[in-house]
């Protein structure tokens, strides 16, 4: 049950039920309520004050979690929307889930294990800013899929250099330096849209 209508809380509840259900947990099912009422088997994620959690930051911008679950249910707190995400994430990964690269390829979900356990964690992230900067040559699936990734790794930033990363995308679409593909063409307004596109899967992560 989601406290909250922000998207990377939205998120981080779609993702907690997608991934309990690949584990055997399931069924599940999603819903948002308005007030926090304890009740078996159900999880409960948000923000302070709307759960009785008290994730430790300075501010709201610097993450921090705090998650208390055991067989019956519990709850999933963060400091802030994006630190929801990020505490999913962290349940997850004492459940058994891993991430060792951006892609679907890269993620290990244990299969038939029954769903939950008891989980206590409270953390604070050591940085306020955790980021991964665009670089060398990327597709838009390059890009996309690291964004996934970062919540799950603890990131909470993207670094678009330059307005639209024209730079970025060009050497990839063009095959700069790849004498085995034909050179191909691409412009600035493609670079926008991707950018874009881009921008609204940041921001629906509540990433910097």
């Amino acid at each position: 049950v989601r406290l909250s209508a922000e998207p990377a809380v939205r998120l981080a509840a779609l993702e907690l039920h997608r991934y309990l259900d690949a584990m055997g947990a399931g069924p599940t099912t999603v819903s948002a309520r308005r007030r926090f009422r304890p009740q078996p088997g159900t999880l409960w994620l948000g923000t302070p004050p709307a759960l009785p959690a008290h994730p430790v930051t300075a501010n709201p911008g610097h993450d921090a979690i705090e998650v208390r679950v055991d067989a019956e249910g519990g709850f999933v707190a963060g400091a802030n929307p994006r630190s929801v995400l990020i505490g999913v994430y962290r349940l997850l990964e004492a459940l058994g889930c891993r991430w060792l690269r951006p892609g679907a390829d890269g993620e290990v979900v244990p299969q038939g294990t029954g769903g939950l356990r008891p989980v206590r964690i409270a953390e604070r992230a050591s940085y306020r800013h955790r980021g991964i900067c665009i670089e060398g040559a990327v597709s838009w699936e390059n890009v996309r899929d690291i964004v996934d990734w970062l919540p799950k790794a603890g990131f909470n930033a993207y670094f678009i250099q330059f307005r639209a990363a024209f730079n970025f995308f060009q050497r990839w679409y063009e095959h700069t330096g790849n004498p085995s593909l034909p050179r191909g063409r691409f412009s600035n307004q493609r670079a926008e849209r991707l950018t874009r596109r881009l921008r609204a899967q940041i921001s629906r992560r509540g990433l910097d």
